[in-house]
């Protein structure tokens, strides 16, 4: 599907999903996140989120924990003859354990992970060998081999010699042995190193004295440093062996990602879900929509924290009997909020989330979502609003089909009131010959009579309670709207013989 998800606002919920991910791989394919390429493929998501969902709210999990991200260091293991460093092996390591947790989850409920379980564990026999080799920490054990247990071994047997033999300076004054690497030296105040035979290795800690390597211990430590060289050589030859081992395994290292992202995405989309109360929508071929009290999710998210008025339902029905609806009525009445809602969960439901809707929810196939809100006047190309409004208009008339969902805001508006109703009402008729479903919103009064006799055409409008002069933000089909200027400009104090002129003028502009 293509749509337009700027005016939809549709960052607002990649970003809460992104905020519920408990992965890096998962809050990235949150950030991204798209309507989906097919209905079957949004379905899956669909079927994942209400798993994880169920298991949410039973208690049973999965819970993600926090991961490291370790796709780089998948990439760098691709490399031939590459050695990654132990963390990243701890790394790896933490997700690997993770994809062994979750493969009872996905067991119990297949529809969690649709790719199957046998992907989680696609690379776990590497996680042993990660073991065997390395400290929780990501340093290579001391006996991770036979060579290293022989190494070690020789190692802290010679720096137990040097420390032995080391022992007589310490009869010095102020005399304290210091290790600098694998070297042994003493570190003596001054006028204490110029009476000990050896090599200056430089000033003592915090500058200090010196540090002298007794000429006796130069031959002792240098053996110390080649037993190190080769404890370290040894080392990265088994750092060496574990990415040699993890390449091989590299297929099932990829799987094991792509499997947590979408586990993490379903897991945060069920928590989406709970939130917002939602539930699947019913996603079908034919180019239907049917919301029955739908809500706009950022409107119930700031009721629920208390930051805004308690939402209303919107309930809407678009097909072949009702394909395009005409909604007229007072500004700030929510019209412009009921295209949103319309555009917003229909989006969703392509992307495979839950929809907040109180009854039911049906989606078609709508392959373009095309929308045009607000103000499309460009200073840079020397756009006016109207001109603005056409070159969208351009737009839609060159790719609508009866695969097309259209939102509008205001149509016909920016020009004389004669003209744009006219070509408003153009443009309305080639789009219901092409079998466009939609919603458009405007003032022009010619519209609602246009509506009320054209076959693919119906009046809805935003009810207004009149007597609070308060919007209600429920949308009425059948019945068309009025914009109700010169009630609200009474109420709001402008003068009662101002009115009075006012619809005077009013009913000669209607006579004529």
């Amino acid at each position: 599907m293509e749509a337009d998800l700027k005016p939809l606002e549709f960052e607002g919920i990649r970003r809460l999903l992104e905020r519920l991910c408990a992965t890096p791989f998962g809050a990235d394919a949150a950030r991204h996140l798209a309507p989906a390429p097919s209905i079957d493929a949004a379905r899956r998501l669909q079927a994942a989120i209400t798993a994880a969902r169920g298991g949410l709210e039973s208690g049973e999990g999965p819970i993600l924990p926090e991961l490291p991200d370790v796709r780089a260091a998948i990439r760098q293991v691709a490399a031939p003859g590459a050695a990654l460093a132990g963390t990243a092996f701890r790394n790896l390591a933490r997700v690997l354990r993770v994809g062994e947790q979750l493969r009872p989850y996905v067991e119990k409920r297949p529809e969690l992970l649709p790719t199957g379980p046998d992907r989680l564990d696609a690379a776990a026999d590497l996680l042993p060998l990660i073991e065997a080799a390395l400290l929780p920490n990501g340093s290579v054990r001391e006996d991770g081999n036979a060579a290293l247990r022989q190494l070690h071994g020789e190692l802290k047997s010679a720096r137990e010699q040097v420390q032995e033999a080391l022992q007589g300076y310490l009869r010095r004054p102020g005399a304290r042995i210091h290790w600098s690497g694998q070297r042994a030296c003493l570190h003596l105040p001054d006028g204490v190193a110029d009476q000990i035979r050896g090599v200056r290795r430089g000033a003592g800690p915090g500058g200090h004295g010196y540090l002298v390597e007794p000429m006796e211990r130069v031959a002792d430590n240098n053996r110390l440093e080649r037993l190190a060289g080769a404890i370290a050589q040894e080392n990265q030859a088994i750092l060496r062996a574990l990415s040699d081992a993890g390449r091989a395994r590299l297929s099932g290292l990829q799987y094991l990602v792509e499997s947590l992202t979408w586990v993490d995405l379903a897991l945060a989309g069920a928590q989406l879900s709970i939130h917002l109360h939602g539930k699947a929508a019913e996603m079908v071929d034919a180019p239907v929509l049917v919301l029955e009290e739908a809500y706009h999710p950022q409107l119930i998210l700031a009721y629920a924290e208390q930051h805004g008025p308690q939402p209303r339902p919107l309930s809407v029905h678009l097909d072949a009997d009702c394909p395009i609806l005409v909604i007229t009525g007072p500004n700030s009445g929510g019209k412009s909020v009921s295209l949103k809602t319309v555009g917003l969960l229909t989006v969703m439901a392509h992307c495979g989330l839950h929809l907040p809707v109180g009854g039911r929810a049906v989606i078609g196939n709508f392959t373009r979502i095309f929308v045009d809100m607000g103000d499309p006047q460009s200073v840079a190309f020397a756009l006016s609003t109207y001109s603005g409004h056409v070159e969208v208009l351009k737009r839609l008339l060159a790719t609508a089909d009866d695969h097309t969902l259209i939102l509008l805001d205001e149509l016909g508006t920016g020009t004389d009131p004669e003209e744009g109703a006219a070509l408003a009402m153009a443009v309305l008729d080639q789009l219901a010959e092409r079998g466009v479903r939609g919603m458009v919103t405007t003032h022009l009064a010619p519209l609602k009579a246009f509506a009320d006799t054209h076959a693919c055409l119906r009046n809805a409008s935003m009810r207004f309670d009149q007597d609070r002069l308060e919007p209600t933000y429920e949308l009425q089909i059948g019945v068309p709207g009025r914009s109700l200027g010169l009630l609200i400009a009474a109420r709001r104090g402008l003068p009662e013989a101002l009115i009075s002129k006012a619809q005077a003028y009013l009913a000669r502009l209607h006579h004529h």
